[in-house]
């Protein structure tokens, strides 16, 4: 296993990521997302299952428009498992409202691969502010 390719690939699915969160993109999103998908939100139930991500996300993409970007602070690959550290950088705004919020914070990827692609498997992440 190539390491430099295998991080870039990861560097692919964070842009597709971001990507899909700016644009509303559910079909996107739902594409990098492992079946026995693992979600930890502040303040949500724990998702765990692909199914509950795209709910949990349809549910977002429809009350909210998203700003975010991510930065990456450390890729580390194991066999069939990535873990990826990044920062975001996030504004929303209610489309009913026109409310704006604005956050940063860590968040964890784990990938694993399936059938040689890499797959969002577990995601955690908390507000710095």
């Amino acid at each position: 296993m190539n390491m430099q390719d295998e991080k870039e690939k990861i560097d692919k699915l964070r842009l597709i990521v971001q990507e899909a969160e700016n644009t509303g993109n559910l079909q996107l999103m739902a594409s990098i997302l492992a079946d026995d998908l693992t979600v930890i939100a502040p303040g949500s139930p724990v998702i765990n299952t692909k199914a509950g991500g795209v709910d949990f996300l349809k549910s977002w993409f429809d009350a909210f428009t998203i700003q975010i970007s991510y930065v990456s602070q450390d890729i580390e690959i194991r066999e069939d498992l990535a873990y990826e550290w990044d920062v975001y950088h996030q504004t929303t705004t209610d489309k009913t409202t026109g409310e704006k919020a604005s956050e940063v914070g860590r968040i964890l990827w784990i990938y694993k691969k399936c059938d040689d692609q890499w797959l969002q498997h577990f995601i955690i992440w908390n507000t710095e502010n």
